[in-house]
């Protein structure tokens, strides 16, 4: 553990142990980390005597609706500013304060801002900066921020750290699955988590209009440099012919990722605010420094950008054009025309 997360751990704790109400704030559209993180905090909070209000600007996705904690949950519009005045506001996840939309205001009203976050691109904002780019999941840094705190960490707060590990290795598939990871998620399992049950919950229960979708998206798959790059696109028109949301579009990017020697996979999505661009990548390439091309962020290997003001046949020739120049750059790459 490095001296600035152990620095972060301490600031952290002070924080909590002195105040009483907290609100925590998750980034728009929460995928399980961001879910699972926030719903475990809120409940170890409520285990303190504490007071905590999860507020976010998008609803959770309904696969996630079997955890514990949704009584903590709320999201803009249905509460106002002064209904809940928080002493400490919280950001899990959120490589900035930005990132979570029309919540920040409700943050904004806290006298201090503790930062907990593994995205490498965090800003390191907040009074409290727990940023460990080295975790599996924010959920990761959680388990060992309740170690530091003595908290007593039962059923109902494992599976929701289970689901924050589980979701962000991709089932511990993916090179953020560390041996660390693997204790925690061994250690969640002692105290209640039950990988069979939450596998089945998260992964196998799709709606229809999930899968229809991803045969409309796979329907766009395209092959660029050589068969190093990948791509698929998600149209308006697509989700509104089989009734889908946005929730709809999760996990279609592992599809053209898993092509045999592809090296980046990238999915474009219309929506009203512009184009949603998700990166996947392999070991060779950063997906975090293509997407902060774009003004996005994320991880080395998953990470994403919205770009405003373009259409979609646009931002898929920016982009497109920009992932062919990091290919190139990287002399252990051939790219072909």
């Amino acid at each position: 553990m490095s001296r600035s997360v152990k620095e972060g751990l301490a600031r952290a704790r002070e924080l909590i142990l002195s105040h009483r109400r907290f609100v925590i704030l998750e980034h728009e559209k929460p995928d399980g980390d961001c879910v699972g993180s926030s719903l475990a905090l809120a409940l170890a909070l409520e285990k303190w005597g504490k007071q905590a209000l999860i507020v976010s600007d998008d609803p959770h996705p309904v696969i996630y609706d079997f955890l514990p904690g949704q009584e903590h949950f709320t999201r803009t519009g249905y509460l106002g500013l002064a209904d809940f005045h928080a002493d400490v506001a919280i950001f899990l996840d959120c490589g900035e304060p930005e990132r979570c939309g029309r919540a920040l205001p409700f943050a904004q009203k806290a006298k201090y801002w503790v930062n907990i976050d593994h995205h490498v691109s965090n800003t390191k904002f907040g009074d409290a900066v727990l940023v460990d780019p080295s975790a599996a999941a924010t959920g990761e840094i959680l388990w060992y921020l309740f170690g530091e705190l003595g908290v007593n960490i039962d059923a109902r707060i494992a599976v929701c750290l289970y689901v924050a590990v589980l979701t962000d290795t991709g089932s511990f598939r993916y090179e953020n699955t560390t041996p660390r990871a693997l204790r925690m998620a061994a250690d969640l399992i002692e105290k209640g988590a039950r990988p069979q049950e939450i596998s089945e919950l998260v992964y196998e229960a799709k709606p229809l209009s999930s899968v229809m979708l991803l045969g409309e998206a796979l329907q766009t798959l395209e092959i660029h440099a050589g068969g190093k790059i990948a791509c698929v696109s998600v149209t308006r028109e697509m989700m509104k012919k089989v009734a889908a949301t946005s929730e709809d579009t999760e996990g279609i990017i592992t599809y053209p990722r898993s092509i045999q020697g592809v090296m980046v996979a990238v999915q474009f999505r219309e929506a009203d605010e512009g184009v949603h661009v998700s990166f996947r990548t392999r070991r060779a390439v950063d997906a975090s420094r293509i997407a902060e091309t774009f003004g996005g962020g994320g991880h080395p290997r998953a990470a994403g950008a919205l770009i405003k003001g373009k259409t979609l046949p646009e931002v898929k020739t920016l982009v497109l054009e920009e992932v062919r120049r990091v290919l190139e750059q990287n002399p252990d790459l051939v790219v072909k025309a």
